[in-house]
């Protein structure tokens, strides 16, 4: 998956970069107006179209003008493909008569001469996606032989109409892969002589990403390519910046600042991380920043990063790729497993599914869960079995039915323990209570249950959890717990 990545380093100065964390303000809003696309590319995260409604012109907007509210000064349209959306030049005067900017990510098509017309004097900034120079590898690319035909008419109708050399903001989009990874540095040094931004950026594994192999390259060559081109930049084009994944030329700290809605309303963090914080069809922007846990880790990922990006001496501008972290661990807040930094230490790095054995204080014979499946927006998933050695099993293998309740405030502390899992400090969490408690099946040895958890408040250190065991699809035992936690420094 390529995730288009805003350059924030040149955009946004990082003291409003960090004020919009600290406030819960947005700088730019990634937005998808249709998920239908023409092309097929290799990398692409979008998948296949659901049966989910579309946000209308109208919700689309209204989201727009929330973002506005919350500071929002640039909208970046993605897709499916933005220019086969049959509105998507209404949405574009929309945008830009409220006084934003607009960038649109393009595979090229329906880009005419007309078109680039209009689009110039509207001033949108375009992005066009282009990884090669050679026909069939590009067409291998977009996974339709006129791709690259496409490309370059579309390239050549925006240079006529100003952009590059004349003016008018434009970059190109290229992933980076085994298949082009030796013709980089030749369009590099092209692009920027035609007055043409270079958005190099490495794949986030999602998607469609898994199935194509021939698109990841070694870390070191990748690592290789970032610091040749940083010496290019330096000494053929006056400009100067620090190699760090995933971008070329530039970092990602978009979370802190920006959100990507899909077409369907949903809320994400970003294209890589697909984690559902909320719908705009449902509840405003504004409250789902607020509410949701992963937007809030990111936007304080300096308290929160794991491991080896926690100790990392870029950590305050650099948190590596995201996407790439929750894609390949599970884990949103692990370090990202493709950092050059870490290629020697990574076996420290930790991948979900996980043991609970170091996540909770129990230890056999009264630990009752198993293993952390995944987590989710103030949710996870807990594994356990029922055997026959549990001290809550009666001589006819039945599982007491005060057993589910501990059953589920294990799962809590799996989860609390998983997400806080850092040398700085340990939370510790005391159930205080449960309410609303059903017992809805029975549960013998044998059973794997399955134990899903989600967080349906939270007032400081309090939080209520509800919590439901299932045995296949058939629920069990539900009920709503109490917890209180609190914060200990751990000494070194």
């Amino acid at each position: 998956m390529f995730c288009h990545g805003i350059h924030d380093m040149k955009l946004f100065e990082p003291a409003e970069i960090s004020i919009a964390a600290e406030e819960n303000k947005l700088l730019a809003l990634e937005i998808e107006f249709s998920h239908k696309c023409n092309f097929q590319c290799t990398y692409c995260y979008s998948g296949n179209i659901n049966d989910q409604k579309e946000m209308s012109l109208e919700d689309s907007r209204n989201v727009i003008l929330q973002a506005k509210a919350l500071g929002a000064r640039s909208i970046v349209v993605l897709g499916g493909e933005p220019m086969i959306y049959p509105k998507i030049m209404e949405q574009v005067r929309f945008i830009r008569d409220e006084g934003l900017d607009v960038e649109i990510f393009t595979n090229g098509s329906n880009i005419t001469e007309s078109r680039a017309k209009e689009l110039a004097e509207l001033n949108v900034k375009i992005a066009l996606k282009m990884s090669s120079f050679d026909h069939d590898k590009q067409n291998k690319f977009c996974g339709r032989n006129d791709a690259y035909d496409i490309i370059q008419q579309c390239f050549s109708n925006l240079t006529a109409a100003g952009y590059g050399k004349g003016g008018k903001y434009m970059a190109v989009s290229s992933v980076i892969s085994k298949d082009n990874i030796d013709e980089l540095e030749s369009l590099w040094c092209w692009l920027r002589e035609q007055g043409i931004e270079p958005y190099l950026e490495m794949i986030t594994p999602r998607g469609s990403d898994f199935e194509n192999d021939y698109l990841y390259r070694d870390i070191g060559k990748i690592e290789a390519l970032f610091y040749r081109l940083a010496e290019l930049d330096r000494t053929r084009f006056n400009k100067t910046w620090d190699p760090q994944p995933p971008l070329v030329g530039g970092r990602c700290l978009r979370h802190k600042y920006s959100l990507y809605v899909n077409s369907y309303g949903e809320v994400l963090p970003c294209a890589g991380i697909s984690i559902v914080a909320g719908n705009v069809k449902e509840e405003p922007l504004s409250k789902i920043i607020q509410n949701s846990e992963v937007i809030q880790d990111l936007r304080h990922h300096r308290e929160h990063i794991k491991s080896l990006c926690a100790d990392c001496n870029k950590s305050e501008f650099c948190y590596g790729c995201r996407g790439i972290a929750y894609q390949m661990t599970g884990d949103y807040l692990e370090s990202d497993p493709l950092c050059w930094r870490f290629q020697d230490r990574k076996e420290e790095i930790q991948y979900l599914p996980v043991s609970v054995d170091s996540l909770i204080p129990q230890t056999k014979p009264m630990q009752f869960v198993n293993t952390l499946i995944c987590v989710g927006d103030r949710s996870a998933t807990v594994e356990t079995e029922i055997t026959k050695d549990c001290p809550m099993v009666d001589d006819k293998g039945i599982l007491s039915e005060s057993a589910y309740i501990e059953i589920i405030a294990q799962a809590c502390a799996a989860h609390n323990g998983f997400r806080t899992r850092n040398k700085k400090n340990r939370h510790d969490g005391f159930l205080l209570g449960a309410k609303n408690v059903k017992i809805l099946g029975q549960g013998q040895v044998g059973d794997r249950l399955i134990i899903k958890l989600h967080k349906e408040a939270k007032l400081g250190d309090f939080g209520v959890i509800l919590g439901r065991i299932y045995r296949g699809d058939k629920p069990i035992a539900e009920g709503e717990l109490k917890v209180y936690s609190i914060v200990q420094e751990v000494s070194e």
